[in-house]
């Protein structure tokens, strides 16, 4: 049985969302995005989720107040769950069903913050952090990640903060100012 997932602040707060059917599928704890939107404001933010599954992290920025979310997945049937939620929660939510790095190839928009989860230990973390960083898609780059996994910060980004919750570690990063 694939669990319910439940919305944890907002306007959508206590709404149940479907998980993806996927045994391969790890979703975000509702104790991780309560810390993250803890520590992330994301009111009037547009908001880009990579590796979104079921899109529960993008439905709780819009819930939290995000003017705008747009979630990836490369699975078809990720994508299905992810806009069945968003329609059953009656809010907007754009969902594309392509893979990360042809997302970031093409995108040409820039995103307040951009939220990360892709597969634990399998060399995405890194890959997907120094794409995000090159093309400036995101002021902010919010990373779930295993905490066996190590983090390569590009040196155009800093770690504002890093929380451990059981095996998932959240890494915040934020686009460096530049001195004149």
């Amino acid at each position: 049985m694939f669990p319910l997932l439940q919305i944890t602040g907002g306007f959508l707060k206590g709404r149940k969302v479907q998980s993806v059917p996927d045994p391969r599928t790890r979703y975000t704890s509702s104790m991780v995005r309560q810390a993250l939107f803890s520590m992330v404001d994301v009111t009037d933010k547009s908001f880009l989720e990579l590796f979104c599954g079921s899109a529960v992290v993008s439905l709780e920025a819009i819930s939290r107040g995000a003017k705008r979310a747009v979630a990836v997945d490369v699975s078809r049937l990720a994508t299905k769950v992810a806009r069945q939620n968003a329609e059953r929660l009656g809010v907007q939510l754009t969902v594309l069903c392509m893979d990360y790095r042809r997302f970031l190839e093409k995108n040409i928009e820039s995103f307040d913050v951009a939220f990360i989860d892709p597969p634990y230990e399998l060399g995405f973390v890194n890959e997907t952090v120094r794409l995000l960083s090159e093309k400036k898609v995101a002021e902010t780059i919010v990373v779930e990640k295993s905490k066996r996994e190590k983090i390569i910060v590009p040196t155009e980004l800093e770690v504002l903060k890093e929380r451990t919750y059981g095996d998932s570690e959240l890494v915040i990063l934020r686009r460096r100012s530049v001195s004149v």
